[in-house]
């Protein structure tokens, strides 16, 4: 259960802090444009983190860059209560991204080579989420914002002293150039259907807290409340159900329904119409997702490196979607993003689909 746990600590600290990311950052007078440049650049530290540090984990060891991880970013959670304007929370959100881009393909690879079910793992992932939404909610509500990166820090800690009583065995050491082209290519389809897809998602989430509570009115609470509706669906279905499915078919009907789910945003005219859509996007997510790692893990030997490159696919498509979503708000609204982001997603489905059919 340590991984798990791990898994599940870590993510419930990075949603607390996300969750109300962006109303802290209003309340420091930041405008939108300011808030989507400071999630792209928080995006490419945690990129060039996770690309650099997967293929160190496979060459050097597992154990070493999951501890320095852990401890940095409790460290870094922990400076944002510090943030006093836009170059502060900026510093310390490009800080906090390059520490969280250490640790996951060590965790991951881990898991993987001690013959742990990816798929349960994953969802304590989503459990996390749903735990750090509740909590974040609460503390918004009855505490001050700032004290959500107090939180979030110590469950970093939490994490760190759990990895300290992990057992790893013996290191055989896996030689990766240091740009591993031919991995790239190999996995192409996969990256490349997940960045066309992730891209428009993240046009979504730059101002996802700011759509609930300006255009659906929903307070401090259910900001928190109605992603934690999503981490709840994706942990049981995660647990329950994913892994069963064959990664394939797991990773097309993924990307297919998520175009579907992007779409059913728009429909919402308050914050109570939103939450059925909840439910699809913790299902779009989880077949998805969990469908992709196991692609990864199945096909390739050097397991740190292809789960790194997969996490550094995901911090460029949050460089990629704020910036399109900064440039998307001037002419349009929260809205416009979640009509490209369907557009996106089902580009990507017929992307992957297509590609695998000429392989």
């Amino acid at each position: 259960m340590k991984p798990n746990l791990i898994r599940f600590f870590t993510f419930a600290s990075m949603m607390s802090s996300w969750t109300y990311l962006s109303i802290f950052a209003r309340g420091l007078g930041i405008s939108d444009t300011e808030i989507g440049f400071m999630i792209a650049f928080y995006s490419l530290a945690s990129f060039l983190s996770s690309f650099v540090f997967g293929r160190a984990s496979d060459k050097y060891g597992r154990k070493l860059f999951l501890l320095i991880g852990l401890i940095l970013s409790a460290i870094a959670f922990f400076l944002q209560i510090f943030a006093q304007d836009f170059l502060t929370l900026l510093i310390i959100r490009v800080l906090t991204g390059f520490c969280l881009g250490i640790y996951p393909a060590s965790l991951i690879a881990y898991v993987h080579e001690n013959k742990k079910d990816l798929s349960k793992f994953s969802s304590f992932g989503s459990f996390g989420w749903a735990f750090g939404s509740f909590i974040s909610g609460s503390i918004a509500v009855y505490f001050a914002i700032r004290s959500i990166f107090v939180f979030s820090s110590l469950l970093f800690f939490l994490a760190f002293l759990i990895a300290l009583k992990m057992r790893f065995g013996k290191h055989r050491s896996i030689d990766v150039p240091m740009f591993p082209v031919k991995l790239i290519k190999k996995n192409l389809p996969l990256y490349l259907s997940i960045l066309i897809r992730q891209s428009g998602a993240h046009m979504i989430w730059t101002f996802w807290p700011l759509f609930l509570q300006e255009e659906l009115k929903a307070n401090l609470f259910w900001v928190g409340v109605i992603p934690a509706i999503t981490s709840i669906t994706q942990f049981i279905f995660m647990y329950t159900l994913s892994g069963k499915i064959r990664y394939m078919t797991s990773v097309i009907a993924g990307l297919f329904l998520s175009s579907i789910t992007f779409f059913s945003f728009t429909l919402a005219a308050d914050y109570l119409q939103i939450i059925p859509t909840q439910f699809l996007l913790g299902v779009s997510w989880s077949l998805m997702y969990v469908g992709g790692l196991r692609y990864l893990m199945d096909r390739n030997v050097e397991k740190a490196t292809v789960s790194g490159l997969f996490g550094s696919v995901l911090s460029l498509s949050s460089i990629i979607g704020p910036f399109m979503a900064t440039f998307v708000i001037t002419f349009g609204d929260y809205r416009t993003t979640m009509y490209l982001a369907s557009i996106f997603a089902f580009v990507s489905f017929l992307s992957f689909k297509f590609s695998k059919q000429s392989q």
